[in-house]
């Protein structure tokens, strides 16, 4: 039985080593999780096992950078995970690079200091056209993520789920008459919103819009 003891002991070390840092490596204050080891491409994620694990792992301005080297290895950075910067209110800055390509919608929910948004020109999928201080979603011209310093172009027609979820440092902001729809919990927790235009081309307001 003894000799049992050692083993289970370091097996449950290595568990508990495993939920804590959930995801697989830091480089330079940003945490990753790979995606593909064939294809070599990682997302950038919260640092732990949950998004609420630590608070404001993330602070002040964070450049991604477009390949990351792990292991002797290099990874493209291709995606944002869901949560990933949420909750971070000492964040102020973000700059995105061309390779990523997928950005979930509730990545920067609760960032209240966030003050910059910035996508790099060469990126195909999305944008912060007009230095507008957001993420836009090309195909589908959708704002997907906003700040509190946001500027919404008249080119958007949508506002996304979740776009200034927690964004308690907005205080006002104008709809511009392009946009025909604002999804659910876009301006959810926004509690120094005192003021906001909303044009007569929105025809959708989803739950808990506000």
């Amino acid at each position: 039985m003894k000799h049992l003891i050692k083993p289970l002991l370091t097996a449950l070390l290595l568990l508990c080593s495993a939920v804590i840092n959930a995801h697989d490596f830091r480089v330079d204050g940003i945490y990753y999780n790979i995606l593909s080891e064939e294809d070599k491409t990682v997302e950038v994620t919260y640092r732990g096992s949950s998004f609420s694990s630590y608070s404001n792992e993330y602070s002040g301005s964070v450049v991604i950078p477009k390949e990351v080297s792990y292991k002797g290895g290099s990874y493209k950075v291709t995606s944002i995970k869901s949560s990933a910067f949420s909750g971070c209110s000492g964040l102020t800055s973000i700059e995105i690079p061309s390779s990523v390509t997928s950005i979930s919608s509730s990545a920067f929910n609760g960032c209240s200091g966030l003050e910059r948004i910035s996508i790099d020109v060469n990126n195909s999928h999305y944008d912060s056209r007009d230095n507008c201080n957001a993420i836009i979603e090309i195909a589908t011209n959708t704002l997907i993520a906003g700040c509190k310093n946001t500027v919404i172009p008249n080119t958007i027609t949508s506002i996304g789920s979740w776009a200034f979820d927690g964004c308690s440092s907005l205080t006002s902001i104008t709809i511009p008459n392009s946009v025909t729809s604002i999804g659910n919990d876009a301006f959810d927790g926004c509690s120094s919103l005192t003021s906001i235009t909303i044009p007569n081309s929105v025809t959708s307001i989803g739950n808990d819009a506000f």
